[in-house]
């Protein structure tokens, strides 16, 4: 008799703790938030991204948009601290965008053109315009649209 009491008890308690876990399990499951689709920054938010974090002075932020290619044929863009210290040689001080528009983009290459102010250390404002061209890379380290050439003679032609 002592013994069917303990193993009924057993039973109670073994159906309590898996009651207790699956109960967990369900409320866990609910409670994380829903998992969101990330979309890669256009051509255009890219440069974007590109200007505003020079002006910022946020170097790897801007180094992230310029493509695995280029940082392997461009000698001042080889590293992270390479690429800031060529940047900071530039003596620009703040960038204004007055414009970055789409000229073309057919999926994987896009053209975008932009003008804008550069600030130098002098106090000088030189306004300066150019197109870059921007590559979609999947096999770049952080995929999505690339900078191929954002200055210099050297072009990612990978």
């Amino acid at each position: 008799m002592l013994n069917r009491h303990k193993r009924r008890r057993r039973m109670v308690m073994v159906s309590i703790v898996t009651l207790v876990i699956i109960i967990s399990f369900l409320y866990y499951n609910n409670a994380k938030p829903a998992t969101q689709k990330y979309e890669r920054p256009s051509p255009t938010k890219t440069v974007e991204q590109y200007f505003a974090a020079w002006n910022s002075k946020d170097y790897p932020n801007m180094y992230a948009v310029i493509s695995d290619g280029f940082k392997k044929i461009e000698p001042t863009a080889k590293d992270l601290a390479s690429f800031k210290a060529y940047t900071e040689s530039q003596n620009i001080m703040n960038i204004k965008m007055i414009s970055v528009e789409e000229a073309s983009n057919d999926g994987q290459t896009a053209s975008i053109a932009y003008s804008v102010e550069f600030q130098v250390a002098n106090g000088d404002r030189k306004p300066f315009e150019g197109t870059f061209t921007l590559k979609y890379r999947t096999g770049d380290i952080i995929q999505g649209w690339k900078l191929i050439h954002p200055y210099g003679d050297n072009i990612d032609n990978s």
